[in-house]
């Protein structure tokens, strides 16, 4: 064969094949319809279940923890955001709830109520002792704060004679709380 047919031939064959790449890129979508379907996939966050927090899942929020009159009694600002396990009861049954099902990148304000929180003002364990052991007897009252060795608080709910009853409970225990709440991360395990 000689060298200017062999050429043609090479030509030829370059270009039957940068056709059918033509037809089959763009006459049956195949090719194309294959890079739409990755496209989607990667920028789809709707239902993917890696986008939602589900049990069991590590997640990262960012949040404002404020009461309903609009005092904040604590923030992630500053500190960074704060991981747990969702449904694992390391938070709040309210702030624990509100996660579930968020999406990443999702944000949310949430009022949770007392049972929901930190339990209702005297539903926190109540003991009795001796007015004495909590301090000068004649500077004990009600509504006095009291500390264990431990750091746990609790208040003197009522005195009757020498005795005083103690309850020790959340100090945020019968308040309504309202969160905004941004889930900015979200780790499968």
């Amino acid at each position: 064969m000689n060298l200017v047919k062999k050429k043609e031939l090479v030509f030829g064959l370059a270009l039957l094949l940068v056709l059918a790449g033509c037809v089959l890129g763009e006459g049956t979508g195949k090719n194309q319809g294959l890079d739409n379907n990755v496209s989607k996939q990667s920028s789809y966050s709707g239902g993917n279940s890696v986008d939602i927090v589900e049990k069991g899942d590590s997640v990262k929020v960012e949040y404002v923890g404020k009461f309903p009159e609009g005092e904040v009694f604590d923030k992630s600002e500053g500190r960074g955001p704060l991981e747990f396990v969702a449904g694992a009861g390391q938070m709040i049954k309210g702030f624990d709830d509100a996660v579930m099902g968020m999406k990443l990148n999702e944000e949310k304000t949430v009022i949770i109520p007392p049972e929901d929180a930190y339990g209702k003002e005297g539903d926190g364990q109540k003991i009795e002792i001796p007015v004495e052991q909590i301090g000068d007897v004649n500077e004990v009252k009600v509504g006095t704060a009291v500390y264990t060795s431990a750091g746990q608080q609790g208040k003197v709910i009522a005195i009757e004679g020498e005795i005083a009853t103690v309850e020790f409970g959340h100090p945020m225990a019968g308040k309504t709380l309202e969160f905004w709440i941004k889930i900015v991360e979200i780790i499968k395990e």
